[in-house]
């Protein structure tokens, strides 16, 4: 039987085969794919080869998916029983298999990305703030808006008006208080209240958002009290809202980060209360990011709230009634990206601004303000208790409010949020509010003439009433973001992009550490090796370790957290959790690959052995990193370290250690002598440290790899060709210089001068200062000039604060007097140091055949503890023609197009810049890229400027109450890549809103913020280790993204791996041949089995983003197609 099936599908494949080879022979110069063809006539070839395989494949699906069924069942047949990864882990480096160069994107012609026409939406954000005047006249009691009129007779007793009432409280995991603070002091109260008045009513509800909190709080409860939760949330009166740790900025948070934050509090709902939320409530992240929607879409929610968007935006859309809509995507033309949002319409999420346009009015129904309750109105009309003699008057009063707020959109159903910061922490609280609205609603639902019915509600009640009366296609399509928000007049809240810097850059590092030790051990776990089960172990194992580096990072992608806003001790504090998650996660690093190197004792369930250092030491949640010094010579020679690339592409690129001495060699995995540079440390100024040594070398890195090294000392004689010392040249330096150990001959000169490094990519010419002057590609020489610069504050009342960017005028550059250049040349890295004014300033050329050669590296040391209002600033100026127009990315997802207008002030044109922003004409694009979020902006044509820190010495009165004093030295990392067309050649039609990053700059990016991890073994003795462990079968293209690679993913009591896979679109016009096959792209597939150890028995299954979703099993050893821009998630079983 077995044998006749196998004749049948090898007979299918055969007619299969022939089906090709006639649509191979055609005439292959034809061309079919969208953009002009620029590589070659074999390249052509290619491409048109690979887009016919996809036709026939479209074409047989048709008629009953005979390839894919051939496919899977021949693998079936043919695979042996037994899983075979166990051959090919120590395979060397040189045995990897590599896909054949694609020359373009290539997707299905389903997927929603659509690029040769704009996508077609009803509202474009950038085409709004075009149209849009930015005027702000008076409207009155609604202030930014204008006076409503009402007609009663606008509803009947078949058309009532339905309100719903959402108690809530908003809980901040740290702002002016810790996250411990607030929960003893508050949210503990808050909570344990709700416990005991939710019950007293069943027709009472109440929303919660932060999870973080939550787990806290749940930790405390008794067996019964966990029962009535649940009971409540049984009942529809507890409403869990988006279930995140937090409710995470949207500026600066990385999309991966947001990830993290939303599973780490889906997962506990998932375990603690078999809980998947509906909803998503934002109400007070400063401004909205269009990544967002794509997430909580992928994890299952259907609807989402939002509250801060720049008045104007809100005030034109609630103009036309569009505050509700689908928001979908920049790229998507068939809509598969909407997500259901609602505007909430006026100017906060207070009980003023919530139940209608008159806070005066509304204030009066915030029954916490009530005489003797602690607040009070600012109009200065409290609100009075109800009862009979008032209900009826003061119930039309609250129901004009409700009526009027119902005209700003389509439906008759209306949404009053009713609460605030940290409210109903008291029992009394949580007895006027419900009784008194009670009372008005039972009035209102009684009295037959007002035609309304008013209720308490949960979020998701609203939505499900909302859509009951219309269907979600009567609503508008709106695409774009609601970035830069200002609440009134010119505050815009530009300033949090930068604010708090270093703790910025903490938190880009804290991410490539949780993805780097998530996926070390999840290898480790698939392994099979000694060592392999206990480590996941939650008790005794490393899982909790790594568990809890998550929640740490989860707890500062709140908004008052990445954002820089809280209390000098909130900060320190969030500053304390990210350095022992950061600890946490180096320790799981060192002994996950101990494990698999099959160290010594590797089987031994200690979770507390030490085996490696990791070379990036961290005394202080305050200090920049330090680097081992690594003490080697004749007597001790030997030091063994180990390697590690946590994403899924080979890399060759410089890896640097500090060493003791001039005299050494380099051996790779087979023990072979590598080429390698040794170079001076310069300490400040001209002066070298005589006691250490920069090595660098290339380290080859297969994807996922971990692969060791060993760093010989020797005598000087013994130094080998292999070994080369860098060239030293020292500008503007009066006086001789002490040379280090092993270097003679170091150039010195009195006066300045210009001069050029290169590498094999691109030449970099510098000023007599030291200064970036020109970029040349091949023989395009493009003007870069580079300058730092200064914004003061305006002399007003108002001034800039954590929150708000309010400069004094135009930036002024700082001026630079002679200053000493230091000038490094060598085989493997050249570069640049200058000591100027605030910044320590290093230019580096990488020469390599990575990410890190593709452009030029900076690294800014930035010091303005002694400045005074002070907003520093770096710019690169260029002739390239881009207009008004430049790029920039939402949380490293996604690039959007931005437009400097001339009608709104500096700080508006303002926009975050969380990994990447580009300026470009026809023929030359400049990217920066940057290794933490900060501001940016191009406020003249070809300009891009950064800004780099903020010191400034007022609040801006928007609630921190204090000053941004606690600065310290900071390190910026940026890359920046200059590339021209070599062809014509475009990724989207001109007016298309969206922005794609080019190839170089895409894994010049992920390599940026996902750096080698070194590891210095403690045991130099160590015979047993073997030399690597390369899991990979088949590399994934590029193009392809793993976000998450975990354990601990407990399904049904189980515990699953779990992993994230994104797929990134690429501009690849300014690619050429020689770059597309450095850095592969994919056929538009993965295969797991090629990328992970699997078992016999093994299954896979997609599932939502956050794992709480089981769908559809996918064929293990099947190909996985996916759209670019398309984020899925999936589970391994074994």
């Amino acid at each position: 039987m077995r044998l006749k099936r196998a004749v049948a599908l090898i007979g299918s494949a055969l007619v299969v085969l022939i089906i090709f080879m006639i649509y191979s022979v055609k005439d292959l110069s034809e061309i079919t794919g969208k953009k002009t063809p620029f590589i070659d006539f074999e390249s052509l070839k290619l491409v048109n080869m690979e887009n016919r395989i996809k036709q026939l494949e479209r074409d047989l699906s048709q008629h009953g998916n005979e390839v894919q069924d051939i496919r899977i069942q021949i693998k079936n047949i043919l695979l042996p029983n037994s899983s075979t990864h166990n051959s090919l882990k120590d395979s060397p480096a040189d045995s990897r298999r590599f896909k054949s160069v694609m020359t373009d994107m290539l997707y299905e012609s389903n997927c929603p990305i659509q690029l040769n026409f704009v996508p077609k939406t009803n509202i474009q954000m950038l085409e709004v703030y075009k149209r849009l005047k930015f005027d702000n006249p008076d409207g009155g009691a609604w202030k930014q808006g204008w006076k409503i009129e009402v007609d009663e007779k606008d509803w009947n007793r078949q058309n009532k008006l339905k309100v719903f009432v959402v108690p809530h409280s908003h809980n901040d995991p740290g702002w002016i208080k810790t996250v411990e603070e607030y929960y003893l002091t508050q949210t503990k109260h808050i909570l344990s209240n709700m416990l005991v008045k939710l019950p007293e009513d069943p027709r009472r509800k109440f929303i919660w958002a932060e999870i973080s909190y939550f787990s806290m709080w749940w930790e405390d409860l008794g067996e019964d009290e966990r029962e009535v939760v649940k009971r409540l949330i049984r009942n529809n009166q507890l409403e869990i809202v988006t279930g995140g740790w937090v409710m995470n900025d949207e500026a600066n948070s990385h999309w991966i980060s947001t990830i993290q934050q939303l599973t780490e509090g889906h997962q506990w709902l998932q375990q603690n209360l078999n809980y998947t939320p509906q909803s998503g409530w934002s109400i007070d992240a400063f401004g909205m990011s269009a990544t967002q929607p794509v997430l909580l879409k992928e994890m299952g929610l259907r609807n989402m709230l939002m509250q801060r968007v720049h008045y104007s935006v809100k005030k034109e859309l609630a103009s036309k009634q569009l505050l509700e809509f689908r928001w979908r995507q920049l790229w998507d033309g068939n809509g598969k990206t909407d997500m259901f949002t609602h505007m909430m319409p006026f100017y906060g999420y207070d009980v003023p601004h919530t139940c209608g346009p008159d806070p005066k009015i509304c204030c009066q129904f915030d029954f916490k303000r009530l005489p003797g309750h602690g607040l009070h109105c600012p109009w200065k009309v409290p609100p009075q208790e109800i009862n009979d003699k008032n209900v009826a008057r003061r119930a039309e009063l609250l129901l004009d409010q409700y009526r009027k707020k119902s005209k700003l959109f389509k439906t008759n159903v209306v949404l009053a949020p009713l609460g605030d910061d940290f409210r109903y922490d008291h029992p009394t609280e949580w007895d006027v509010q419900y009784n008194n609205y009670q009372k008005l609603f039972d009035h209102m639902n009684s009295n037959l003439k007002l035609n309304v019915q008013a209720q308490f509600g949960t979020l998701t009640d609203y939505f499900e009433a909302l859509h009951k009366e219309r269907k979600e296609s009567d609503f508008p399509t709106l695409s774009g973001d609601f970035f830069t928000y200002a609440d009134r007049d010119d505050h815009y809240w530009s300033g949090y992009y930068t604010s708090r810097p270093f703790y910025k850059r903490m938190d880009r590092i804290l991410l490539s550490y949780i993805r780097a030790a998530e996926t070390i051990l999840t290898l480790a776990y698939l392994s099979g090796k000694p060592g392999s089960s206990w480590i996941t172990d939650r008790e005794v194992g490393l899982e909790k370790q790594l568990s809890d580096a998550r929640k740490a990072l989860s707890l500062f992608q709140h908004h008052d957290g990445i954002t820089g806003t809280a209390k000098d001790h909130v900060v320190i504090d969030y500053g304390k959790k990210m350095l022992s998650a950061l600890t946490a996660c180096q320790h799981v690093i060192q002994h996950a690959a101990h494990i698999l190197l099959s160290g010594k004792d590797a089987e031994t369930p200690d979770k507390n052995a030490l085996f490696y250092n990791v070379d990036d030491v961290r005394h202080s949640h305050d200090a920049i990193a330090e680097r081992y010094q690594i003490t080697i010579g004749p007597e001790l020679r030997t030091k063994r370290i180990a390697i590690y690339n946590s994403l899924t592409f080979s890399r060759e690129e410089v890896v640097t250690f500090h060493v003791s001495t001039p005299y050494v060699e380099v051996l790779d995995m087979k023990r072979r002598r590598i080429k390698c540079q040794i170079s001076p440390i310069f300490e400040y100024g001209s002066t070298m440290s005589q006691t250490k040594y920069q090595l660098s070398f290339v380290a080859d890195m297969p994807a996922l790899g971990l692969v060791s090294y060993v760093i010989n000392a020797l005598w000087e004689y013994e130094s080998p060709t292999e070994t080369v010392h860098a060239s030293i040249k020292i500008y503007n330096q009066y006086g001789d210089v002490q040379a280090p150990g092993g270097f003679s001959g170091i150039e010195v000169s009195p006066s300045a001068s210009e001069f050029t490094l290169q590498n094999n990519r691109i030449a970099a010419s510098f000023n007599n200062l030291g200064l970036l002057k020109a970029l040349k590609i091949a023989t395009n020489t493009i003007p870069v000039h580079l300058d730092f610069a200064k914004y003061g504050v305006r002399q007003t009342a108002e001034r800039s604060g954590a929150y708000l960017f309010l400069p004094d005028g135009d930036a002024v550059p700082i001026q630079i007097e002679n200053t000493i250049v230091n000038v490094i040349e060598g085989p493997i890295m050249s570069s640049v140091t200058v000591q100027l004014p605030y910044v320590r300033h290093i230019v580096t050329l990488y020469n390599s055949p990575g990410a890190d050669s593709l452009g030029i590296e900076i690294e800014n040391i930035v010091d303005i503890q002694k400045t005074s209002n002070f907003e520093l600033v770096m710019r690169l100026s260029t002739n390239i023609k881009n207009s008004d127009e430049f790029f920039t990315d939402l949380n490293g997802y996604e690039v959007l197009k931005r437009k400097r207008f001339h009608k709104l002030p500096i700080q508006a044109n303002y926009y975050p810049m969380p990994s990447m922003m580009y300026v470009e004409d026809k023929t030359t694009r400049l990217t920066v890229l940057t290794g933490s979020p900060l501001g940016t902006s191009s406020l003249r044509e070809g300009q891009v400027e950064v800004m780099l820190d903020r010191r400034l010495n007022q609040d801006d009165n928007l609630g921190l109450g204090q000053a941004v004093l606690d600065n310290h030295p900071t390190k910026h990392i940026f890359r920046v890549i200059v590339e021209q067309k070599t062809h014509s050649c475009q990724a989207a039609v001109d007016e298309h809103p969206s922005g794609f990053p080019t190839l170089a700059a895409f894994v010049a990016s992920q390599t940026l913020l996902n750096p080698f991890v070194r590891l210095l073994r403690t045991e130099d003795e160590d015979a047993t280790s073997q030399p690597s462990y390369l899991s990979v079968q088949t590399e994934f293209g590029v193009d392809f993204v793993v976000a998450t690679l975990r354990t601990g993913i407990t399904i049904k009591g189980r515990d699953h791996v779990g992993f994230v896979l994104q797929r990134q679109f690429i501009d690849v016009c300014f690619s050429d041949r020689e770059l597309l096959k450095r850095f592969p792209l994919s056929q538009g597939s993965v295969n797991v089995s090629g990328l992970l150890p699997t078992e016999v028995g093994s299954k896979l299954y997609k599932t939502s983003l956050s794992f709480l979703l089981m769908k559809n099993e996918i064929h293990i050893k099947g190909d996985l197609l996916m759209c670019p821009m398309e984020i899925q998630a999936f589970i391994l079983q074994r």
